[in-house]
């Protein structure tokens, strides 16, 4: 059987003959006056009449006289009747292929087709071809359905081919876009406005996530993407307007999960004048009537097993209390247990106690535990403040917050409030959040003292509410990465494509015996910020020096030398990439630890390496010095890319 290349090769050359022809194999217009599916459809009333259609063939057979092409476009698909005498011959200017050269068309190519609509002899609705117009010609073939397109791989990194050959992934985003549509809808019937807000935020916030950081050459500043829709929302509350959201893209840079995607589309509105209560009615009338648009169902059976019925309209979904579950499954009240008492039971359980854990972020885990059981819908409700600090107090219970979440399919499929609006209330939270960063938090929100300055304005009493399409990959009944379009993937390109583009990709070097470069593990160094220059020149050097000099010559080199056209040998440089990174002094002490745990081999420069080349006197004075109290330069870390990155990620590049 014939491979990629030699069948692309066969394609080229078809090219090459329609190209000689005088055929535009890639024309700009079409004249298509009717769909395929349309034409199928409304038959009794074509019938005999002349229409043209346009599609992708995903079929040819040519019985000596006869030819036989099934068309397809969005609506469906319609056969194409070529009977010799009745096609208009080639005319290349008009990109027209007449019978003769049927033999240069392939399944993939577009094609446009004019003609009467005709049953044949077998009762196949079709359009008897009189004119046959190439409009592109496909290098590479489509798989049919019979063929199919099943690899998990492929079939996320060429969606293009997905959603040809597999419905229902076509269907599945056709859905995807009813469901943001339906949202809108809703929403603009209950009387809100769509304002698109900023996705690069100076202070990011409004959820517990670590950010993307980017940086704007045009103010040489670094800015985050934004992880939550919610504070500049909340500032258009403050600046009149009463019903506001936004449909757009965050950004958490988290791991990928069934459940999460670093970059994934959102939803949050906020309501001036409504409460808690009110956005739970809200919320309730939002999914259903999006369920009824999307699917035309509530009852759903979920990805994880789980059955959801959204229920009927007028019929309340129940209210779980935060407290009382927790205090019912592990007999904490979660507003006096000590940190030693929470991590006590998460160990019971067998949950992940990691160092910097406070007793938020243990709560939190136990908590997850019993959510996964809760089918729902339902409402969880008397959630402590401690948990969010940006909701108001329960005025019968000040320690709960009015806060609803709502769970769904075993997880929180949203979060809802009654906004804090009280200007020192949210600074004292803010600035409790900032110490649990300060400790070592990355996911604790940012201190934004410009929305603090906003409430002191005054922001009228409201409700928040956000979700994202989680909901939809819940009830679509699929995992985050099947539930986008392109989700993100590490860049590959296999052999075969590397030999297809040989001027991309350089297939032979001039050395022989050398070995392929590896991509898959790189050296980030990592330099303390407030260095001066040739401090941080003389910092990179000695770390890579040391990383250089503890890695075999036989990892760290694809091969001797390089080779110049004068036959000349330049010694090669790491085959791994180095790359470099600015980082606070603070920042180095944690990145060493976690190189610690994870195994990696790393490498600290600290300060007296740069004041002295005497061993001796750097181990007298490290004996009188902690770690904590050694002042770090720079921290080079080799290993895996994924390991690396995991470590660097969140550091801007020395510039």
């Amino acid at each position: 059987m014939a491979n990629l290349k030699e069948l692309r090769d066969e394609r080229l050359r078809k090219l090459d003959e329609l190209k000689k022809l005088g055929v535009n194999p890639y024309p700009a217009t079409s004249h298509r006056d009717h769909m395929a599916g349309a034409v199928v459809q409304d038959f009794n009333t074509l019938e005999g009449n002349t229409v043209t259609v346009a599609g992708r063939i995903v079929g040819i057979r040519k019985f000596g006289v006869l030819a036989f092409i099934v068309l397809k476009d969005a609506s469906g698909q319609i056969q194409l009747f070529l009977k010799e005498g009745d096609v208009a011959e080639t005319i290349g200017a008009q990109s027209q292929i007449g019978l003769e050269h049927l033999n240069l068309l392939d399944s993939g190519d577009f094609v446009e087709a004019t003609g009467e609509v005709v049953k044949t002899k077998t009762g196949e609705i079709s359009v008897a071809v009189n004119t046959l117009r190439l409009l592109t010609k496909s290098l590479r073939g489509m798989p049919t359905v019979q063929e199919g397109f099943t690899n998990k791989e492929e079939r996320l990194r060429r969606r293009y081919i997905d959603t040809n050959v597999n419905h229902d992934v076509y269907e599945r985003f056709l859905r995807r876009s009813k469901f943001w549509q339906a949202t809108r809808d809703f929403l603009n019937k209950e009387g809100f406005t769509e304002i698109n807000i900023p996705v690069l935020e100076q202070t990011t916030g409004g959820a517990d996530a670590n950010p993307f950081v980017t940086h704007m050459d045009a103010l040489d500043q670094d800015f985050y993407l934004r992880i939550s829709h919610e504070l500049p929302l909340k500032r258009l509350l403050g600046g009149g307007y009463e019903k506001v959201y936004d449909i757009g893209p965050r950004f958490r840079n988290e791991n990928y999960s069934d459940e999460h995607l670093p970059e994934h589309m959102a939803m949050e509105w906020y309501w001036a004048y409504a409460d808690w209560q009110d956005g739970m009615a809200l919320t309730q009338r939002l999914i259903c009537a999006v369920a009824d648009a999307t699917w035309g169902t509530r009852k759903f059976t979920l990805a994880n097993g789980l059955e959801v019925d959204l229920g009927q309209d007028g019929q309340d979904w129940p209210r779980l209390s935060f407290v009382k579950l927790l205090q019912d499954r592990y007999g904490l009240d979660v507003h006096t247990c000590t940190l030693e008492d929470a991590v006590a039971e998460l160990k019971k359980i067998g949950g992940e106690v990691e160092k910097i854990d406070n007793r938020s972020r243990v709560i939190d885990k136990l908590w997850k535990k019993i959510r996964v059981e809760i089918a729902g819908p339902a409402f969880l409700i008397d959630i402590p403040d401690f948990l969010q600090p940006l909701a108001k107090l329960q005025a019968d219970d000040p320690r709960l917050t009015e806060q609803f979440n709502l769970m769904l399919g075993g997880t929180e499929a949203c979060k809802a409030y009654s906004e804090l609006n009280d200007p020192v209330d949210q600074l004292n939270r803010f600035l409790e959040q900032q110490k649990m960063r300060d400790a070592g938090d990355d996911e604790a929100m940012m201190l934004d003292i410009d929305f603090v300055e906003m409430l002191e304005y005054a922001m009228p009493p409201a409700c928040g509410y956000g979700h994202s399409e989680r909901i939809f990959w819940m009830l679509e009944g699929v995992t985050a990465r099947e539930g986008v379009i392109f989700p993100q993937l590490r860049a590959d390109f296999d052999e075969t494509t590397k030999k297809i583009y040989p001027e991309v990709w350089e297939l032979e070097q001039a050395t022989s015996g050398e070995r392929a470069q590896d991509f898959s593990k790189k050296i980030t160094v990592l330099v303390n910020k407030e260095l001066e220059p040739w401090q941080m020149a003389n910092t990179v050097a000695h770390i890579s020096g040391y990383m250089g000099n503890n890695i075999p010559k036989e990892q760290f080199v694809t091969a001797d030398n390089f080779v110049t056209s004068d036959g000349k040998t330049l010694p090669r440089n790491t085959q791994y990439p180095i790359i470099i990174k600015r980082a606070s002094e603070k920042e180095l002490h944690k990145i060493l630890q976690k190189s610690r745990e994870a195994h990696l081999k790393h490498h600290v420069f600290i300060k007296e390496m740069q004041d002295t080349n005497n061993d001796a006197e750097i181990t007298d004075t490290l004996k009188n010095q902690s770690e904590d109290d050694t002042i770090f330069y720079g921290l080079g870390v080799f290993g895996s890319s994924d390991q690396v990155d995991a470590l660097t990620k969140n550091f801007q590049l020395w510039k």
